[in-house]
């Protein structure tokens, strides 16, 4: 199919586009990499997942858009919006990302200590006595009981600094 030189030119800035989102998904890998290390193979088949999925969407954008064909104008499209996306808003994006991804780790994990404060509370109290009723497993239970105290004083320490905190 023929295209005006309109038609070409809109073609070439939405393959930018196309390129900025192709580097968008690769940040998205590279955000759950930092927040969630894990072994090399794994990082290899996100590289392939990511390369697939890139592709795919690739191609459904050119036969949806350009029926498939192939011009070199909106290869260099993509290329070009891939490297604009990385010069310009990339390291931000994943700065700001990991950042928020860190603080609702931190508090999901200050929720539930919260949360276990009560069981550790009760189990403080009633394993002793049966501990107890065994005989030599006694002085055990008594030093679960104190560590349980303990880490439920700092649980409650460390709220007291979160709540001023936030």
């Amino acid at each position: 199919m023929i295209l005006s030189m309109s038609g070409q030119a809109w073609l070439f800035l939405s393959t930018i586009i196309v390129g900025a989102a192709i580097g968008l998904l690769y940040d998205m890998f590279r955000i759950f990499r930092k927040t969630a290390p894990h072994a090399g193979i794994a990082v290899q088949l996100e590289d392939l997942l990511f390369w697939v999925v890139a592709t795919v969407l690739t191609f459904y954008y050119m036969l949806h858009r350009n029926y498939g064909e192939i011009r070199p104008f909106v290869m260099l499209g993509v290329v070009i919006g891939v490297v604009l996306y990385f010069i310009t808003i990339s390291r931000f994006i994943v700065r700001a990302c990991v950042a928020v991804v860190n603080y609702i780790i931190k508090v999901v994990v200050a929720a539930i200590r919260i949360i276990l404060v009560p069981i550790k509370l009760v189990v403080g109290l009633i394993a002793p006595p049966l501990v107890k009723a065994k005989g030599s497993v006694h002085k055990n239970a008594l030093r679960a009981r104190r560590y349980g105290r303990g880490k439920i004083r700092k649980t409650v320490r460390n709220w007291g600094i979160f709540r001023r905190k936030v």
